[in-house]
């Protein structure tokens, strides 16, 4: 039998930019979700609800301050959640004063999904080219 034996010799300054790299990675990543979340709430804002599918561009805001378009960062920084509470009456779908019933606009669920699995690519790229580069050379 015969052995092997595999060994790392490493820089102690090495090692500490793995260890505040390692350290930093999940405000990394919560701040990379919360560009993706923005990024999101901007397109939503600019191309769904500024007078093509409702008008909420006058009404940024509501009567108690609350955000009509917003994002939420999930737990752990997993996830975004891009929500707008007026969509809520349109979106799947409302039953109208004389009986009949409005179609669904689908557009959280569909036309924005779509819109941000396609541009969710260069949302990171450009994160990263303008945060997080400075960031790293910052360690």
């Amino acid at each position: 039998m015969s052995g092997a034996s595999f060994s790392i010799e490493y820089d102690h300054k090495q090692w500490e930019f793995i260890n505040e790299l390692a350290e930093k990675f999940p405000e990394f990543r919560a701040v990379a979700m919360g560009y993706v979340g923005r990024a999101g709430r901007q397109m939503l804002k600019k191309n769904y609800l500024s007078g093509q599918e409702i008008d909420l561009s006058v009404f940024p805001r509501d009567k108690a301050g609350r955000r009509t378009v917003s994002y939420s960062i999930g737990r752990h920084a997993r996830s975004v959640r891009i929500s707008s509470y007026p969509m809520n009456l349109f979106e799947r779908g409302r039953r109208l004063r004389d009986g009949s019933k409005q179609p669904g606009k689908f557009v959280v669920t569909g036309k924005l999904k779509q819109a941000m699995t396609s541009g969710l690519q260069s949302i990171l790229n450009e994160y990263d080219s303008k945060y997080l580069q400075k960031e790293l050379n910052k360690l």
